[in-house]
């Protein structure tokens, strides 16, 4: 990953290196510029930058009903297949992303009941991101939405359009989607992901009063509606900076680094103890360390042995639902 246009201009605004290297510059002191020869260029170009360039998404969709007694379960395959053509087909954003680089990530749908042509169930979401110098790939953000409802007609056309909503199924595609986008770019830039969540915001308005997007939908504050509002919520800014403090200055180092890395993870999480008070109850918090507590075990388990003790210490008593898991830290 060490020449990845992600690691090299995180911001993705800048000119990608190949384009750089496509013409070599002692060639063009011989080169005469007749027309057709000129015209040759673009067209080779024209016919180079599709390739370069594709759709942002790498969406693995998966579609289960195992609880739900079907005769004929085609229908969840046209589905999934449908959602993952619809997600992996379209352009999300106005950035240049390589087919290599594209934003990867999951949804799996346990569809618990199917009443004509209306679902319902749970989706588990989960984002990657490859970490720099390494074949690893850290888990960004997991969540689990426990109120998916929605109508399907196996064959009919998924449509979507910005700022309405054509589609139930679709508006809940396209929240996770924006989701997916503003985490990984969150991890690269500063409060870089903020458009998309505003997206999902804008979402959240335009689907009140459907199931599953209002405030008291779900499990207590887990739920779309509190997840979009944390995000764009200037009182939580410091846990999304959290996110791009964890990645670059955190895992993306290890490969070079691993003492200044792990220090660099330490200094952040801790900073979480100074505004505990404001987080304690926040779904970005709970969402952070559900997601991170296995690495956060790895992690650790390279620290020395005060290190250990120390933050084993430090993790049960900040995130105490896992208390348990942080004492393998020590062992």
């Amino acid at each position: 990953m060490a020449n990845s246009y992600r690691f090299q201009n995180r911001n993705r605004k800048a000119t990608p290196s190949i384009f750089i290297r496509m013409v070599k510059p002692n060639s063009l002191m011989n080169y005469t510029a007749t027309p057709l020869r000129k015209f040759l260029v673009v067209i080779a170009l024209a016919m180079t930058i599709p390739s370069l360039f594709s759709q942002e998404i790498k969406a693995n969709i998966q579609i289960v009903a195992p609880r739900v007694q079907m005769t004929d379960k085609q229908v969840l395959q046209t589905l999934q297949n449908a959602a993952q053509q619809f997600i992996n087909t379209r352009k999300w954003t106005d950035e240049n992303i390589t087919t290599q680089e594209k934003i990867e990530f999951s949804l799996f749908f346990d569809i618990t009941a199917i009443n004509n042509n209306d679902f319902s169930g749970s989706m588990q979401f989960q984002v990657v991101r490859p970490t720099y110098n390494s074949t690893y790939k850290t888990t960004i953000f997991q969540f689990n939405d426990e109120d998916i409802n929605f109508s399907y007609r196996e064959f009919e056309n998924l449509e979507y359009q910005e700022n309405m909503n054509m589609n139930d199924f679709t508006t809940l595609l396209a929240y996770y989607v924006n989701l997916a986008i503003g985490m990984d770019f969150d991890s690269f830039s500063e409060l870089g992901g903020s458009p998309y969540f505003s997206k999902m915001q804008s979402m959240v308005s335009i689907m009140t009063n459907k199931m599953g997007w209002n405030q008291g939908d779900g499990k207590g504050i887990r739920n779309r509606f509190y997840l979009a509002e944390n995000l764009t919520n200037p009182r939580f800014k410091d846990l999304r900076l959290l996110t791009y403090n964890y990645h670059r200055k955190g895992m993306d180092q290890f490969a070079a680094n691993p003492e200044q890395a792990r220090k660099s993870i330490t200094e952040n999480i801790k900073k979480l103890k100074e505004t505990q008070s404001i987080f304690q109850n926040c779904l970005l918090q709970k969402s952070f360390f559900s997601t991170k507590w296995p690495e956060l075990i790895e992690i650790y388990k390279g620290a020395s042995v005060p290190e250990k003790t120390a933050m084993s210490k430090f993790l049960s008593e900040i995130d105490p639902t896992n208390s348990q898991r942080y004492e393998k830290i020590k062992s």
